[in-house]
């Protein structure tokens, strides 16, 4: 009786911590630029995002954990922060304020981390963000940003994404005040 009473309680402790389990999910970093976090939502099935909280606003998804262009699906949503957020806060960018000062009386290209072009070369079309008009002085003129149809933010050849460390904390801040449910 107390062997068959043992048993009965081992089996509906087992189902009971079975059902209550959680499976652990592993935070991943992409492999070509750590500022990007992986979540895996389902078998096979990934989120990219510049926050370790899964459910902030994401970059994108695709079924590999290193993306191409044809298997990576930007989030509208994070597409638009980025737009907002560049033409808002790019005057405040101490990377590319520096940078102005040597580009006076031009439209300088604000342009992506991942392949940072050697000095006086023009970025790849693919790679820049937007420009801003800097005046004969070497000062952005402020609300001059325009931005750029072109930019890939998954590129065949560098990856996803790469940003300044003032925009990246920027972006993440902004990802993280706004959060997202996906049930693909």
């Amino acid at each position: 009786m107390l062997h068959t009473l043992l048993k009965t309680t081992r089996t509906s402790l087992a189902l009971q911590l079975h059902s209550n389990f959680k499976p652990l999910r592993l935070l991943t970093t992409y492999s070509k630029n750590p500022q990007i976090f992986i979540h895996e939502k389902q078998p096979n099935y990934f989120t990219f995002s510049l926050s370790r909280q899964p459910e902030s606003i994401p970059i994108g998804t695709s079924q590999s954990t290193d993306p191409a262009p044809l298997d990576f699906h930007v989030d509208s949503h994070f597409k638009s922060l980025l737009d907002k957020t560049l033409a808002d806060k790019i005057y405040n960018d101490f990377t590319f304020v520096m940078e102005a000062g040597t580009n006076a009386n031009s439209f300088m290209p604000v342009y992506d981390f991942r392949e940072i072009p050697r000095y006086s070369r023009t970025p790849y079309i693919e790679d820049v963000f937007g420009y801003v008009q800097v005046d004969d002085k070497g000062n952005i003129v402020p609300g001059s940003w325009q931005k750029n149809d072109m930019y890939e933010i998954c590129s065949g050849k560098t990856g996803l994404c790469k940003f300044s460390d003032y925009m990246y904390e920027t972006l993440q801040e902004e990802v993280e005040k706004e959060k997202k449910s996906y049930d693909n």
